[in-house]
């Protein structure tokens, strides 16, 4: 598969972006909240993840002494989570941080998008720093978006929310957007999809999510508890059931949503993959036989996959999950090959539009 998903590059761009169940080199965490309010779900989250995957927690420089205080008293080894020291004041790293994507020579290009939407200068910042850490060649992609609200199936497919359109009306309409995301980003097919009715963020996260480049797995609630919510739901589900991709016929599963009735809304779409191993948020207590429901069915979905849950009930109040405090980054193969980080004087350019 990596092969076949390798050649599927859009004709108008030089880069594709990744999707999140191919090999990754690292993941990249907001962990400041997680360690000052949710210590345990750090902790799990930590040693879930280690042995899977290099860990790259992002935490002001107190709370990284607090986190390693954690990590130790846990018997996690020191090195079970690399710390970059940046003060933001959000856990949803995937909303200011870059995407990673390749180029076909193999070489790891990190996509900035605008944050201009943003209160917080430091959560802005927050994408400079991790440019510097992992290297690779910058692009300014030119458009506003939460990282969030972009799932892409690695062979030129990405879905987004609506909410993509109302943050670049000013500057964009939907077919200029999409131009962008195809030149910039190398997604030769956009699909917009509207979002939960009453959900906070409006990302496309809380909704669906790839398992292979051909599947695509969508949230479904129940007509009784969330009316407003089903025909969304069912909308996306039959609007991409058969859709020709690249990648062949897509195939569409549904993933029950838990439904709370306070207005919190938690998926079970907003997971992650590591390099073998997918975690999914659970709600032990909300659903617990939803939970392990769940479960099997990912792991029905994704053979060769070991499927694990993490108590995200906390988490989740902030409006968010496991994905959303979350940014993979895609191994950089032609520096790979060299031994070293590319050291070319582009490296740290930010590309013009």
């Amino acid at each position: 598969m990596q092969d076949r998903l390798s050649s599927i590059f859009s004709k108008n761009s030089d880069v594709r972006i990744p999707a999140e169940f191919e090999p990754q080199e690292s993941l990249v965490f907001g962990c400041g909240q997680l360690v000052r309010s949710y210590p345990q779900t750090f902790v799990d989250f930590v040693s879930l993840l280690y042995e899977r995957i290099p860990l790259f927690g992002v935490a002001a420089p107190d709370i990284i002494q607090l986190g390693e205080i954690l990590l130790g008293t846990a018997g996690l080894p020191k090195d079970a989570v690399t710390f970059l020291p940046l003060r933001t004041s959000s856990v949803w790293l995937r909303d200011y941080s870059p995407f990673s994507a390749l180029d076909r020579q193999g070489n790891r290009f990190l996509l900035k998008f605008r944050h201009g939407n943003m209160k917080n200068r430091d959560d802005i910042g927050a994408y400079d720093a991790i440019h510097r850490n992992f290297r690779g060649v910058g692009r300014d992609v030119g458009i506003t978006l939460e990282g969030g609200n972009l799932i892409s199936n690695g062979a030129g497919l990405a879905i987004s929310s609506k909410t993509i359109i109302t943050q670049n009306s000013r500057s964009y309409d939907m077919d200029g957007i999409a131009q962008v995301l195809d030149k910039q980003c190398g997604i030769a097919q956009w699909a917009c999809a509207t979002p939960l009715n009453g959900e906070r963020t409006g990302h496309i996260d809380m909704l669906a999510t790839f398992l292979a480049p051909d599947l695509l797995a969508v949230a479904e609630c129940d007509p009784r508890e969330d009316p407003n919510n089903i025909s969304i739901l069912n909308g996306l589900a039959e609007a991409f059931e058969g859709f020709a991709v690249g990648a062949g016929q897509m195939r569409v599963v549904r993933v029950p949503m838990p439904f709370s009735g306070n207005g919190d809304y938690r998926s079970y779409n907003n997971a992650i993959f590591a390099n073998g191993l997918f975690l999914v948020p659970t709600y032990p207590s909300l659903n617990p036989k939803m939970d392990r429901a769940v479960l099997e069915m990912y792991s029905e979905w994704l053979p060769g996959y070991e499927v694990k849950g993490l108590d995200c009930e906390e988490l989740s109040l902030r409006g968010g999950s496991l994905h959303c405090i979350t940014r993979n980054i895609c191994p950089n193969r032609i520096a790979r090959r060299r031994g070293s980080s590319l050291e070319s004087e582009n490296a740290q350019e930010i590309l013009p539009r």
